[in-house]
């Protein structure tokens, strides 16, 4: 792989896969016309049935050139020629698998719009499913996102699945591309506390600076130190007591958990299954606690 490494080992691809996972990794509100230059997701051939814009025009299938971007999802008659069809992201209400039966055709998937859904046709399985999922992605926070979709096609009249005649029926199926409301997160409570007491304790200059920084600006509305001018304090007093009583927690904890580990290491036998005769983070602790402390074996 070491050729194969020096190839891409360049500064545009790091930036294009920093830009690429920032992207579809992004779960709050955001706008995609945000970036302006538009950052190419995925392309490639695939064959999407005609969507009908006249009422008499024929709706058979032909093989297109699709295009992902930030922006908008296109398909052109090949690869390097002008758009035939653009739908912005914003209008991609739904992603989902299309039922077999609709058309006896296998590995195909709707991405439906206000107006249509557009069919389309991969290649394989694993193209339909990474197209699905991209789509899904870069689509997700779109405002008005479908809860409820139609599996099967509209054809004759009616839709295959629910056999409704209105085309524009509500779906009959839930949408799976978002999160079920229901869903229960296993979050280990006490392991999240740790993980903020060691921010607090990592950061514990800085938060003692920050006091430093309200209490003089609440007193005699001091200069502004210039680690803390990028913001501002709408309260001193309030933020000031705020960090007191942060800090104050922080130590207290700090207290507990040197007291802990003094009792622990005063009860602690060199050669115990605990701490075997050669473990070098239990010399490294020795030297520590003979350095630091009273305590001494």
């Amino acid at each position: 792989m070491a050729a194969f490494y020096d190839y891409f080992n360049e500064q545009k691809y790091a930036d294009a896969v920093k830009n690429f996972l920032d992207l579809i990794s992004t779960s709050g509100k955001w706008d995609q016309k945000s970036i302006e230059t538009p950052i190419m997701l995925k392309e490639g051939f695939m064959i999407k049935r005609a969507q009908g814009r006249n009422r008499f025009g024929m709706k058979n299938f032909k093989k297109r050139w699709f295009r992902l971007t930030n922006h908008e999802f296109t398909y052109h008659k090949t690869k390097g020629e002008g758009a035939l069809c653009s739908i912005p992201i914003e209008n991609i209400l739904a992603v989902e698998r299309l039922e077999e039966e609709s058309f006896k055709m296998k590995n195909m998937f709707q991405v439906i719009q206000p107006e249509r859904a557009l069919y389309i046709q991969a290649n394989n399985c694993v193209e339909a499913r990474d197209w699905i999922d991209i789509l899904t992605k870069v689509s997700q926070c779109n405002r008005k996102r479908l809860s409820t979709y139609h599996p099967s096609a509209y054809l004759n009249g009616h839709w295959l699945c629910c056999k409704f005649s209105a085309d524009t029926a509500p779906g009959c199926t839930p949408c799976t591309g978002s999160l079920p409301a229901n869903i229960q997160l296993d979050v280990d409570g006490d392991r999240e506390t740790e993980r903020i007491y060691s921010l607090f304790n990592t950061y514990m200059t800085k938060l003692i600076k920050m006091q430093e920084a309200c209490g003089s600006k609440s007193v005699y509305d001091g200069p502004e130190q210039e680690e803390y001018s990028s913001f501002v304090i709408d309260d001193p007093q309030e933020t000031y007591k705020t960090l007191k009583q942060i800090v104050l927690a922080v130590q207290t904890l700090e207290q507990q958990h040197t007291k802990y580990k003094r009792d622990k290491f005063k009860k602690t036998k060199i050669g115990s299954q605990e701490h075997p005769i050669g473990d070098k983070s239990f010399q490294c602790y020795i030297r520590q606690q003979s350095g630091s402390s009273t305590y001494s074996i």
